[in-house]
């Protein structure tokens, strides 16, 4: 039980330190469409999706993107804390990330998707 409640006391601290440190240095210039456009996460991300931009609001894919982006990278690292074995850290946590980026982009994206679709977002 001790175990649980520092592991999940390490990830909410390491998730609101990135979820800062992304949108108070990283998001703070991108408030407006034509520089967020500029990063290559979100040109693939409404690529990948095709979302139409006229109608998506890109404040909520920034928000959407930096919740994302700091959940996995605190997710990994919280990993790393707790296992011993390095060899097993690094197998793990390589293949956490790659599922966490490829399922949490896809619920994202098929949620602006589908909110394109009903409505604008």
């Amino acid at each position: 039980m001790k175990n649980v409640l520092m592991f999940l006391y390490d990830f909410v601290l390491l998730f609101l330190l990135f979820y800062l440190i992304y949108t108070v240095f990283l998001n703070k210039k991108k408030r407006d469409y034509s520089k967020l456009k500029k990063n290559d996460v979100i040109k693939i991300f409404i690529a990948r999706y095709d979302l139409d931009m006229r109608k998506t609001d890109y404040k909520k894919v920034l928000n959407v993107i930096t919740i994302i982006n700091s959940f996995i990278i605190s997710f990994s690292a919280t990993l790393v804390l707790h296992i011993e074995n390095f060899w097993l850290k690094v197998a793990v946590c390589f293949v956490v990330i790659f599922i966490l980026i490829y399922s949490l982009f896809e619920i994202a994206g098929r949620y602006f998707k589908n909110k394109e679709e009903q409505k604008n977002v």
